[in-house]
């Protein structure tokens, strides 16, 4: 699954597996924002303090958090079972795939003045890279020839390879393993148990693209002012997540000062309710373009949902 906010753009504030404590007020703007030439039409914009409970239209074309966690735990059991038939005792390390948020969840951060006085920019995103990974216990030469490392997937250096004659105690192993196993039961019939590269292509270029619209640097522009007002001095709210001031373990003092200061200037410009808008636009209008490409990635992902439900023991 993509992330909430494109990497490389979100830095300290945002994809996070909590819930936000503020929902937005979904009546519309009286004079939605005039259109940019050549862009996508917004009509009506919401009045929104945070997106936590709104989708943005490619998430219908992307893998849910809770698809994920059907597909990885029936993944999961696929390998175990596979494993126990070369006499193995195999668990894979799990995740829970169910507390990842949507996209739209933590897109625009801070919108939380609760959370934005407590840990101004600073995310749970922001240990994220280093934080501590589910593991397993090394695995044996043999175990790890048996498990693989999935359909198509080259050899690792230093991994050990399958034996010469494909097989294992005399039982075949099967194409790339036990790993590639449970990954062609789950894609069998057309299925996908990763984000199409066409889906995650739209998520990310057009948060890029809304930015750089008029209607919603003119938002920002208002933001920017109120922020100004406040002694903090950013152009957009990019660069006040961006500030690499921020890069301490804890947030001073100021960081909690301008995360807040930056809640208070988006609910009172509609920075949040602009963006969702702008950028559903241009999600909106790449979805037209490419529709039955689109219909065939849902189709897809329905799929490998249905082969995963399919799977004794996989969960939900």
């Amino acid at each position: 699954m993509a992330s909430e906010r494109p990497a490389g753009l979100a830095v300290l504030a945002v994809i996070a597996a909590l819930s936000s404590a503020v929902t937005g007020c979904t009546s519309a703007t009286p004079n939605p924002p005039a259109q940019t030439a050549g862009a996508p039409g917004v009509g009506a914009v919401p009045m929104l303090d945070s997106t936590h409970d709104q989708r943005l239209p490619i998430e219908k074309y992307l893998i849910s958090p809770q698809e994920n966690a059907r597909i990885e735990n029936a993944r999961s059991a696929l390998m175990t079972s596979c494993m126990k038939r070369f006499g193995f005792d195999f668990k894979p390390a799990t995740t829970d795939y169910r507390q990842k948020s949507n996209q739209t969840a933590h897109r625009y951060d801070p919108t939380d003045p609760a959370l934005a006085a407590r840990r101004g920019y600073h995310g749970p995103q922001r240990a994220a890279p280093n934080a501590a990974q589910p593991s397993r216990k090394p695995l044996s030469a043999d175990m790890e020839a048996v498990l693989g490392h999935g359909l198509n997937a080259p050899t690792p250096p230093g991994a050990a390879a399958p034996p010469a004659d494909g097989k294992y105690h005399g039982i075949r192993i099967p194409e790339g393993g036990c790993m590639g196993e449970a990954e062609k039961k789950l894609t069998a019939g057309g299925g996908i148990i990763q984000d199409s590269p066409t889906a995650v292509d739209i998520n990310f270029k057009d948060y890029v693209r809304s930015m750089a619209d008029a209607r919603l640097r003119a938002a920002f522009a208002k933001w920017s002012a109120c922020m100004k007002a406040k002694g903090f001095s950013y152009p957009t709210p990019e660069a006040a997540v961006k500030d690499p001031a921020w890069n301490s373990p804890k947030p001073p003092r100021r960081e909690l000062a301008t995360a807040s200061a930056d809640v208070t200037c988006k609910r009172k410009n509609n920075v949040v309710g602009t963006w969702f808008a702008v950028e559903s636009a241009y999600e909106k209008r790449d979805i037209r373009t490419e529709a039955e490409k689109m219909t065939g990635i849902r189709h897809s992902i329905d799929i490998a949902v249905r082969n995963a439900a399919a799977v004794g023991g996989a969960g939900s």
